[in-house]
């Protein structure tokens, strides 16, 4: 590697790694054994068993929780009380594709979060887990930490469709190897310069215990890889996900880049303002992931107005948002949330007319609705409303026979540093009668969140889910001219 692409690695490694460990689990792993090490052949490195995990034996802590926590509220005044148990185990492997080396790093970690009600006060603790005694002590630090807090009414915890999950699945150093060679070989246009590669395998199970010693358990997994690469113009990112043990599929990844290269590479010409405005789905991503952010229950608790917006038509016909949690092409499968509340399809907005929103136990209490099984824990956080697979319902509308088309985003780290509002640079074409007559300079845009969508003239069938985007789908969407001034 260069100096400079070796200084360019230093500065950008961290933000990768976030990067992978956002988009392969939730839960924070701290590697045991050493950092980091470098992975010479392709030899598997043993795991601590498919029923162990960070020294803890899955059955034995699920057992134990129960016993603590009917022992813990049987000594307290409680109006509600549960335990969530999370192990979690992670596999990353960096891929230098200039000398062909990698780097490995592995993981695990066992968590416990406690929640305790009485009346209206409530509170919250988490903390990793050495053994089952520091069961008791978390829960004992929830009960310290009591506070105001409204009471979440929460469900009974279903009865389990199958036999309990009590197992995590192995994750391969081969494998990842080799995910991270075909990536390199398969999608990255010629000629290109790699600045990273970082592909991670992770598992995850948690279990659910609440009252009467009622237990729910699941367990997910899933092999994500991140590809950054250096054009003309930029950075261009990119990134593909499927369940572990099932193949990627590279070829819509692999058009992306083409795309995005063809789009950043040449002479360019600057972009007329005056002309309609197509977002290609890479380019409409996270303005869809903005719009599911401000559809959360508890953004919306901050935003009195848009709650009473409810019923009512704030964006045109054409647009509809879904959640749907078990959507074929989703980059995740659920069943029920963290809190034991079953998933539904949400319909969030119908033909321009908002429906509601994806909403915890916490902040369905909060505004007097049902909870929709949208509760989901973040790195030891207490369950906050959040997308499954939330996305713009495709629909196939014509676009105008001139316009123009940004294909291809220039990585900027961030792309909500205000909140509400999407910032990008985005390069492409101005296009007629449905071809590409000439190619523009990357453009900067930043679009208020809801006006944007409020815009909105039509919608492609070109369906796709980003795990840049926080799992959210999109398809082609077209607005009128908005970079006048640019």
């Amino acid at each position: 590697m260069s100096e400079p692409r070796r200084a360019a690695w230093k500065v950008l490694r961290p933000w990768l790694l976030q990067q992978a460990t956002v988009w392969g689990m939730m839960t924070p792993i701290a590697v045991r054994g050493g950092s980091e090490m470098p992975v010479t052949s392709g030899e598997e490195r043993g795991e601590s068993g498919p029923n162990v995990c960070a020294g803890l034996e899955l059955r034995a802590l699920a057992d134990a929780a129960r016993s603590a926590l009917d022992a813990f509220t049987r000594t307290e005044t409680l109006t509600g009380a549960e335990l969530f148990l999370s192990a979690s185990r992670r596999l990353t492997l960096e891929y230098e594709v200039s000398t062909g080396s990698s780097t490995l790093s592995r993981g695990e970690s066992v968590s416990a979060a406690a929640r305790v009600w009485r009346e209206e006060h409530s509170g919250f603790a988490v903390l990793p887990m050495g053994g089952p005694e520091d069961l008791s002590h978390v829960l004992t630090t929830a009960a310290q930490r009591m506070g105001p807090g409204s009471r979440s009414v929460l469900p009974p915890v279903p009865a389990p469709a199958g036999p309990l999950s009590l197992s995590l699945p192995e994750l391969s150093d081969a494998r990842a190897r080799e995910s991270a060679e075909r990536l390199a070989r398969e999608v990255v246009p010629p000629g290109a310069v790699v600045q990273a590669v970082v592909v991670t395998q992770s598992a995850a199970w948690s279990a659910l215990v609440r009252g009467e010693g009622a237990l729910l358990t699941g367990v997910s997994s899933r092999e994500d890889a991140f590809v950054r690469c250096e054009s003309a113009r930029g950075a261009v990112v990119d990134a593909v996900t499927a369940p572990l043990g099932e193949p990627w599929e590279l070829e819509a990844l692999r058009v992306r880049f083409a795309e995005a290269f063809e789009a950043l590479e040449g002479p360019a010409e600057a972009v007329d303002p005056s002309l309609p405005l197509v977002l290609r789905p890479a380019i409409a991503a996270p303005l869809v992931a903005a719009l599911a952010w401000m559809l959360r229950g508890d953004v919306v608790a901050s935003t009195p107005a848009l709650a009473r917006a409810v019923g009512k038509k704030l964006f045109p016909s054409v647009l509809s948002v879904e959640d749907d949690p078990l959507h074929p092409r989703g980059t995740q499968r659920r069943s029920t949330d963290d809190e034991g509340v079953p998933t539904r399809l949400l319909r969030l907005v119908e033909e321009g007319r908002l429906q509601g929103f994806l909403h915890s136990a916490g902040t369905a209490a909060g505004l007097g609705v049902e909870p929709n099984g949208r509760g989901l824990r973040f790195e030891g956080s207490p369950p906050i409303p959040s997308p499954v697979n939330l996305f713009v319902v495709p629909r196939g509308d014509a676009l105008p026979e001139r316009y123009t088309e940004l294909v291809a985003r220039i990585e900027t780290f961030t792309t909500m540093p205000r909140p509400g509002v999407v910032s990008m640079i985005a390069g492409g074409w101005e296009v007629e009668q449905g071809r590409r007559v000439r190619r523009i300079s990357p453009v900067e845009l930043s679009l208020p969140v809801l006006e944007t969508f409020r815009s909105l003239r039509g919608t492609g069938a070109d369906l796709v889910f980003f795990p840049t985007a926080e799992g959210c789908g999109t398809p082609t969407l077209l607005f009128p001219p908005l970079l006048r001034g640019s």
